[in-house]
């Protein structure tokens, strides 16, 4: 990848250990024909570099994280942003905008808090197959 990486570009930093964020990343890598998303796993020193400058020290790792045009969303708000930025029918996910970010943060952190407990934890990072690993930042 080099360092054609910017930081405007739309990037999901993710827990690459969580076997379900793993497969929500294969998911997305999957919708996402025209190749638009980076993705970095959010223990990555790249991703602790850029997002040390976007959120609180404490924050980092906690959480899914998705940089867009140098805006930062986490939590429901990412994921409702990046279903909503894959388009077509993925739309809808705006809806859930009617809801107020903290209610769908409690929603999202009882999943966030038992993610290893319902669907695993895997000892290594998962790793992209060749043919994505452009999409993926591994520094």
């Amino acid at each position: 990848m080099g360092t054609d990486i910017k930081v405007n570009d739309k990037i999901i930093f993710y827990d690459g250990f969580c076997i379900m964020c793993s497969r929500f990343i294969r998911f997305i890598v999957f919708l996402d024909k025209r190749k638009k998303f980076k993705f970095s796993a959010i223990s990555s020193d790249f991703a602790s570099k850029v997002l040390s400058k976007k959120l609180d020290e404490k924050q980092v790792g906690k959480f899914i994280v998705y940089l867009s045009k140098d805006k930062v969303y986490k939590k429901s708000d990412a994921v409702i942003q990046i279903m909503i930025d894959i388009g077509g029918m993925f739309n809808i996910f705006k809806l859930l905008k009617i809801f107020p970010s903290k209610i769908r943060d409690i929603f999202y952190d009882i999943f966030a808090n038992n993610r290893y407990k319902w669907f695993g934890r895997s000892d290594i990072c998962d790793v992209a197959p060749k043919e994505i690993r452009d999409q993926f930042i591994n520094k």
